[in-house]
């Protein structure tokens, strides 16, 4: 099966009385999207499920489990035995997220109506997804078709939109492209990986979403480790207090990621372009934006430039998107 999609992040701002100028506070429902066409043999979609979650990685691994069973089994909504989404969901979340993101959730649709929701989500997102539903393919239309919608309850709105892309990937059973956008507030870069068969193993369109996954996660996890290491030094923060728990976790998760790269590049002959990333050389990034960070104003060099990193939106928080990771706890 030929598989492509791209994951976007996206923060909804939704200003009361329809002029964002004059309006009080907005709400504001930040999500990653990332949609999962899934094609018959003819080449045309069978079914196609929306994936929302808090995380990157974690709406790129519940798109992989629908890819997996849809592959292994045929479609996913006329089973007789419904597939199981809330098991997928258990599966992917793992021990460092159970400890120390209580706030994980993920939403996966089906024809605008939500067919799974695990741990708590926006409700915009759910209004968002119905409208889209009606005019598929035509994403920008949703906005206008959201507004319509409360102006029909008697309630004017005004909903401004900020979509950045996350990753860009497209597999075939011989060929894999993934395109992984790392930012900070001065710059923006994108890394990609190609991986093409070695020997007579097809790629699997699962593993490689998966690695992606691995990716963002770990990226994010080198930000932690690094913060806490230099706060640790620094004094900031207590030996063997929450963040240093959560950072020593991290570490251990660290590795589990490392696995499952090291896996994929041994299974499939593996390119980076530019380069690969080294989640230890990120670790010492972060120690060293968190050193300039942590300096007293007047001692602080004039640019600081943050290491780049995977932005992840916060669950239903007013945090700017471009806020770089490595300065929010």
């Amino acid at each position: 099966m030929e598989f492509s999609t791209t994951l976007l992040r996206e923060k909804f701002v939704i200003h009361d009385g329809g002029d964002k100028d004059t309006a009080g506070h907005p709400l504001t429902a930040v999500s990653n999207r990332l949609i999962i066409p899934l094609l018959g043999i003819s080449g045309q979609p069978v079914e196609t499920f929306i994936v929302r979650a808090q995380t990157m990685h974690a709406c790129i691994r519940m798109g992989a489990k629908i890819v997996q069973t849809y592959l292994r089994a045929g479609p996913l909504m006329i089973r007789t035995e419904k597939f199981s989404f809330a098991d997928a969901w258990d599966q992917i979340v793992d021990e460092h997220d159970r400890k120390f993101n209580p706030d994980r959730w993920v939403a996966v649709y089906y024809n605008g109506k939500m067919v799974y929701g695990g741990g708590t989500h926006h409700s915009f997102l759910d209004m968002i997804e119905k409208c889209e539903s009606r005019n598929p393919g035509n994403y920008d239309l949703a906005i206008k078709l959201a507004e319509d919608a409360f102006a029909q309850l008697g309630k004017q709105v005004t909903i401004v939109q900020d979509t950045n892309i996350g990753m860009v990937t497209t597999i075939s059973d011989d060929h894999a492209k993934c395109g992984l956008i790392l930012r900070n507030p001065n710059r923006r870069t994108t890394f990609n990986f190609i991986a093409e068969r070695k020997g007579d193993a097809n790629i699997s369109i699962s593993q490689c979403l998966i690695v992606a996954a691995a990716y963002l996660e770990g990226i994010q996890l080198a930000f932690h480790i690094g913060m806490t290491n230099e706060r640790l030094r620094q004094g900031k923060i207590i030996r063997y207090g929450e963040d240093d728990r959560k950072a020593d976790s991290a570490r251990r998760r660290l590795g589990m990621l490392n696995t499952e790269i090291r896996s994929f590049e041994n299974t499939l002959n593996v390119r980076y372009r530019p380069e690969k990333p080294e989640f230890a050389q990120m670790v010492i990034e972060a120690e060293h934006f968190t050193f300039d960070l942590l300096k007293p104003r007047y001692d602080r060099p004039a640019t600081s430039s943050a290491p780049l990193a995977p932005e992840e939106p916060p669950a239903d928080s007013d945090s700017d998107p471009e806020e770089p990771a490595a300065t929010r706890e």
